[in-house]
């Protein structure tokens, strides 16, 4: 999950330089920069207009690539995952190779008072990696080591889930991560880092040992849970991406993945929807650290009118042993009703994870979250059903209106205050989605929209006041305190620490006051 549309704001002094002093006084700064990280300042000291030439001289300055409109791959580089932002074009995407050009990039905005985004992987649901300025991309800096002796690896910031998996894929080493292949593994840390292995080996952030940063200021730092930068640190685990700075690298100690695990594919005839989502809640409760789901509700058809015959419960997930013990584990929901399908095997820790992955959602979509803390109440799936059968319809088969990530475990053995990640109380993150596509006409998807927040509002009663910054959305209530709870104070005294001026500022990006 990517972050951070920003726009740089500035204030105005009381007394403001005349023209010259003004140049003057830039291209100290940029020299001053210059000489901090090793460049020339004749690439860095930009004039204060925007214009094709500045943008020009950034491209010369770069290791990477500068794209602009019209250029070859501009509209590839541009494209989110969320279409619904695909109108939002960059005046350039800055393909950066190494840290320097991330320095360049970002002294470059910050000089000419461009807003600027950065993206990894281009999966922010909410859009907040795009922006009509300069598009700061890292997907180039991609590479991986491993330190053998301290049973650590290192990835740079463009590095995916398939790259991390690729890498490691026939080891007995990994970093609990995401299971979409495209997303970035930067957004995925920095807002915490749910997966199939997260109630077994605890999130991604909680894996994490250090990052490099670029701050506001152009330095490049260390942030680890020592030194300096400690506080920086705390809040890079779950604060959400593009808060602070750009991080350029992030080193994960390295979990054992040498055993064998059990993956299960279940769906269940359109009956007892209510039991079958209670028991599967069970399920994952009686194994907290043994089995990671992701249970729902789906239709099997798309359109709309949709009837309880139409609805269908399903589960999808791992065990952490043999399948003999994961059949006695799963042998109460399997006994309850005869499954349509029912796929469990056995497979090394790597084959698994290649089953279970997915690159949904993707197209055009909106989508809200929430926790629960123990378990949803039969009032709760009631309200659910509910609101599923009053689907407004469109051409695509709405496959994830309701869905119960399992996120307890060993994500609820850390404290709340120990990470910026503060959901450490639930055991479920719970989403619903509306997804419609190009055939869709516009009153389709404005009553798609609808019925997604009438839909949020009436759960609201059954779910916890929070949402996962991972799974942002525009219109989320009370945002802040939604998705930082108690830990939005200290991440405010961070912000202000790191980011005075409030550079890496988008729509909700944590505020300084």
């Amino acid at each position: 999950m990517d972050v951070l549309s920003t726009s740089v704001t500035t204030s105005v002094p009381t007394s403001v330089p005349t023209p010259s002093r003004r140049r003057f006084l830039q291209t100290s700064t940029a020299l001053a920069t210059a000489s901090m990280l090793g460049i020339s300042g004749e690439a860095t000291a930009a004039p204060a207009l925007h214009s094709k030439h500045n943008l020009a001289a950034l491209a010369r300055s770069m290791a990477g690539r500068l794209i602009l409109p019209g250029e070859l791959g501009y509209m590839m580089a541009a494209a989110p995952n969320n279409q619904r932002y695909a109108d939002i074009l960059p005046v350039a995407v800055a393909m950066c190779a190494n840290d320097k050009d991330v320095q360049l990039c970002l002294r470059w905005a910050i000089d000419h008072r461009q807003p600027f985004a950065v993206r990894s992987g281009g999966h922010n649901y909410a859009g907040f990696s795009t922006t009509k300025g300069l598009l700061i991309d890292v997907k180039a800096m991609n590479g991986i080591s491993v330190n053998e002796k301290e049973n650590t690896c290192t990835i740079a910031a463009g590095v995916s889930n398939q790259d991390m998996a690729n890498f490691f894929s026939g080891s007995s080493l990994a970093v609990p991560s995401g299971r979409c292949p495209t997303v970035g593994a930067a957004g995925l840390v920095l807002g915490g880092g749910w997966g199939f292995s997260a109630t077994h080996a605890g999130l991604t952030c909680d894996s994490l040992k250090s990052s490099e940063i670029v701050l506001p200021n152009q330095q490049l730092v260390v942030a680890e849970d020592k030194g300096s930068y400690q506080d920086l640190f705390w809040g890079l685990r779950g604060g959400g991406g593009g808060n602070f700075g750009v991080n350029t690298s992030f080193t994960f100690n390295l979990v054992d993945v040498s055993h064998n695990v059990t993956i299960f594919n279940i769906l269940w005839p359109a009956q007892k929807q209510i039991e079958l989502f209670s028991a599967l809640q069970d399920l994952q409760q009686n194994n907290p650290t043994t089995i990671s789901t992701r249970s729902k509700i789906v239709p099997r058809r798309a359109g709309s009118n949709y009837t309880m015959a139409d609805l269908q419960v399903t589960t999808l997930g791992q065990f952490f042993g043999g399948k003999e013990a994961a059949m006695k584990a799963l042998e109460p929901v399997l006994n309850m009703l005869t499954p349509v399908k029912a796929d469990i095997r056995e497979m090394t820790y790597w084959q698994a994870r290649d089953y279970l992955i997915t690159d949904d959602p993707n197209g055009m979509y909106d989508l809200r979250s929430s926790y629960v803390g123990e378990k949803m109440s039969p009032e709760g799936m009631e309200m659910m059903l509910r609101w599923m059968l009053k689907w407004p319809g469109g051409s695509l088969v709405p496959e994830n209106m309701g869905i119960l990530f399992a996120i307890g475990g060993k994500v609820r053995d850390v404290p709340v205050n120990a990470t910026a990640y503060p959901h450490r109380n639930a055991n479920y993150i719970f989403e619903m989605e509306a997804a419609w596509g190009p055939i869709d006409k516009l009153d389709v998807v404005q009553r798609q929209q609808q019925w997604l927040r009438e839909y949020f509002t009436a759960m609201s009663p059954f779910v916890l006041p929070q949402a996962y910054v991972n799974f942002p959305n525009r219109e989320q209530p009370n945002w802040a305190r939604a998705y930082y709870g108690p830990n939005l104070d200290r991440l405010k005294l961070v912000k202000n620490k790191y980011d005075p001026h409030d550079y890496f500022k988008f729509e909700q990006s944590i505020p300084q006051k």
